[in-house]
């Protein structure tokens, strides 16, 4: 239950009183950051963005990724459980208002703190290796995930030249694709060219594919996990 109430943390914008921010992760695994402006029976949305998309970008870039379902930014105070529900995709049973060390925090600095205070798990990214090695990787990895909104993803990466790495196909395999034998690429996925080294590929396929990895494990077909014989995802959402 502790879990099911939303916690809004007070905070100082400088010009409005009686607002609240807060960080929260949805039905589907995706993390938001929600501010408010409470005005007696009134409640507006100042704010309200994914934060575990680009990640690696600043701070104006990551702040434009905002939920598409989000129509409603002025509503009564009493419908505030029944908007987060419809729009964001996460139902709370209460909200609990508090005040602490974080109230005269900027933004950049809150998200740390709301970041660190989660338990850090184990994510790993599996790819299978081949090719000679660069910069401690294979030429070539290739792997089968499946991301946080549980799409089914292919996606092959090879060393391009010159410490850069490219994108060499990404595409869902879900059933219904497999079915029309076509080949449609993630939207998100707007990187083609990136530096060839494993933070960089982290954050290319948590950033871009919208994963949560931490970390990379690299194989081989010879060490039983080979991607061409069996359609299953071997790492991510799973």
């Amino acid at each position: 239950m502790k879990r099911s109430i939303l916690q809004l943390n007070s905070f100082s914008d400088g010009s409005t009183e009686n607002t609240y921010r807060t960080v929260f992760k949805n039905q589907h695994g995706r993390t938001l950051f929600l501010s408010l402006a409470l005005d007696g029976t009134k409640c507006s949305i100042l704010d309200c963005f994914y934060t575990d998309r680009n990640q690696g970008k600043s701070e104006a870039q990551r702040r434009n990724v905002r939920p598409l379902l989000l129509k409603s930014f002025s509503f009564p105070t009493d419908k505030l459980l029944s908007v987060i529900e419809a729009e964001l995709d996460k139902l709370f049973y209460g909200v609990e208002f508090t005040e602490d060390d974080t109230r005269e925090l900027p933004l950049a600095e809150y998200l740390a703190v709301r970041s660190s205070d989660r338990i850090r798990k184990y994510h790993f990214l599996i790819l299978e290796g081949s090719g000679n090695s660069v910069n401690g990787l294979p030429s070539t990895l290739r792997t089968r995930l499946k991301n946080k909104l549980h799409r089914s993803v292919y996606l092959e990466l090879c060393y391009f030249g010159d410490g850069k790495g490219v994108v060499k196909e990404c595409y869902y395999y879900d059933r219904s694709y497999i079915r029309q034998d076509i080949r449609v690429m993630p939207p998100m996925l707007t990187s083609c060219f990136f530096p060839y080294d494993r933070q960089h590929i982290i954050d290319l396929v948590n950033n871009e594919i919208c994963c949560n990895f931490t970390h990379i494990i690299i194989t081989n077909g010879n060490e039983g996990v080979d991607i061409g014989s069996d359609p299953t995802p071997i790492c991510g959402a799973i």
